[in-house]
């Protein structure tokens, strides 16, 4: 007969699996290239092949800039405020502690230059996390070399924690140059971008 603490750590162990499996499928699936859907936003449908600036009509355009008043998405901001005066108010502690997994994503605030957070950041998109919450997709204005996945949880008092802070992978430096260019207009937004 197995322990409790045994039974409690194989428990653990197979939470951490199902969410390492999720967050793979999400950075494998193409889907998640998408802004524009039924329950997210997004600046894009899809990364064209061609390297146009992409057009929104009125109502993407519109729904773009309310994803800007959304409070999960003002979250992030706040959480970078404060993690830049030293403060982990309403940051947990897997969203700061650096760390890198077995397939390479790295995440926590730690493990990136303070910068990035220094800058204003614009929205790629917003999908509902598997855990609850939202997962937000985000690219600094002045550093857009990467993109950014922040996860943002609810809790039941109605306040709001950054959860978990990574690099989406599957968006390289080829991928990274084809949004600058697509893009170019939202970059160069200071109006809208947090």
């Amino acid at each position: 007969m197995m322990s409790k603490k045994t039974v409690i750590n194989l428990i653990l162990l197979s939470v951490i699996f199902l969410i390492g499996i999720f967050a793979y499928t999400s950075i494998k699936n193409p889907d998640s290239k998408k802004i524009i859907n039924d329950n997210s936003v997004s600046i894009a449908t899809n990364l064209p092949a061609e390297m146009d600036e992409l057009q929104l009509t009125e109502e993407q355009l519109k729904r773009y800039y309310d994803s800007y008043n959304d409070p999960f998405v003002i979250h992030i901001r706040n959480s970078f405020n404060n993690y830049l005066i030293g403060s982990t108010n309403e940051i947990s502690e897997s969203a700061i502690k650096s760390d890198r997994s077995t397939d390479g994503t790295v995440s926590g605030l730690d493990s990136f230059d303070k910068s990035y957070y220094e800058n204003k950041f614009i929205v790629f998109a917003i999908n509902d996390g598997l855990m609850g919450g939202k997962v937000i997709n985000i690219v600094f204005q002045d550093n857009p070399d990467k993109l950014f996945n922040a996860w943002v949880y609810q809790i039941t008092d109605g306040s709001y924690e950054l959860r978990g802070f990574w690099q989406n992978m599957s968006f390289d430096a080829n991928e990274m140059n084809k949004i600058q260019t697509q893009y170019k207009v939202y970059f160069n937004d200071k109006k809208h971008a947090l």
